[in-house]
């Protein structure tokens, strides 16, 4: 009996014995799998940091090629310029002719209409004056004017005859002329259409190659709009061309419009070259048709 009792309680401790063992490889599959689990996560982490990384490096790789490739079009786009630049000669004279009148016609009525307008307003002035209603405005605006036109003694007369539109076919041509239809180096440097000249050594301007005083500049100005308006003020207001602004006033007495083939002829001290160049200029306004702008209609101004 106490033979039993021994096998059975050798029995029950191979049982534990067992159970015990079969408790500890449980255990040792459940960390073996948290421990297989956790390693595919970092692992997976680690492929993820991995693609992001590649691709940051592409897109930067991306974008340095974009500024690679933005930088060579600009050299491109420098180099397409240079180049029509330089081939400008073999553009067709008549497709250069047209392109420049195109080009210089609205700028040339923009500022003849603001001309008008200053004209207008001394017109109003001046009846203001006569019925003794001005205003501190008008007076203002008269003070201005007379200073801007280089009038003295407040001559109204005299005022009158200066703010006046300069017609559009004798501009053109004067332009043409200076310029070589847009195309010398004043034009393309500075935007001198007319070739007017400035004396100084601090003066802003371009100095012409075959000038020898260094101190005779063309002026150059920031756009072709105000080239032309200086050339208006130029006319209106220079003594070299009193007699053009005498016919034109003329003209004006006569209800005519205003010619700028006729009046091209007062403009002899223009140029150095006197009468020749009269009769470029009206060559010009003749062959290229250009009368026809003096007759496009401005807004209404007194006579």
């Amino acid at each position: 009996m106490k033979n039993f009792f021994k096998v059975l309680n050798l029995g029950n401790k191979k049982k534990k014995f067992f159970k015990a063992i079969s408790l500890k490889n449980n255990n040792f599959s459940y960390y073996k799998s948290v421990l297989i689990f956790s390693s595919v996560v970092f692992t997976l982490i680690l492929l993820t940091i991995h693609i992001s990384s590649k691709n940051i490096e592409s897109t930067f790789s991306h974008n340095r090629n974009l500024d690679k490739f933005s930088q060579t079009q600009e050299l491109y786009n420098l180099k397409k310029i240079e180049k029509e630049t330089i081939k400008i000669d073999e553009i067709p004279i008549s497709k250069r002719k047209s392109d420049f009148i195109l080009k210089m016609l609205p700028i040339v009525q923009e500022v003849n209409e603001k001309i008008l307008s200053k004209r207008e307003r001394i017109f109003l002035i001046e009846k203001r004056l006569k019925t003794n209603s001005l205003s501190v405005l008008d007076a203002d605006s008269l003070k201005r004017l007379f200073r801007e036109y280089n009038v003295k003694n407040n001559d109204f007369k005299e005022l009158k005859s200066r703010t006046d539109i300069i017609p559009i076919s004798l501009t053109i041509a004067q332009a043409a002329i200076e310029s070589g239809w847009g195309t010398s180096r004043f034009a393309l440097k500075g935007n001198a259409f007319f070739g007017q000249k400035i004396v100084g050594s601090n003066k802003n301007g371009i100095k012409p190659i075959e000038n020898k005083n260094p101190l005779v500049k063309v002026r150059s100005f920031n756009t072709l709009k105000d080239s032309v308006y200086a050339y208006a003020k130029n006319l209106n207001t220079h003594n070299a061309y009193k007699k053009f602004r005498q016919v034109r006033r003329e003209q004006r007495s006569l209800s005519q419009t205003l010619d700028g083939h006729y009046l091209a002829k007062t403009l002899k001290n223009y140029s150095e070259l006197g009468k020749p160049y009269i009769t470029k200029v009206q060559s010009i306004i003749k062959e290229n048709n250009l009368e026809r702008f003096d007759y496009l209609e401005y807004q209404s101004a007194q006579r």
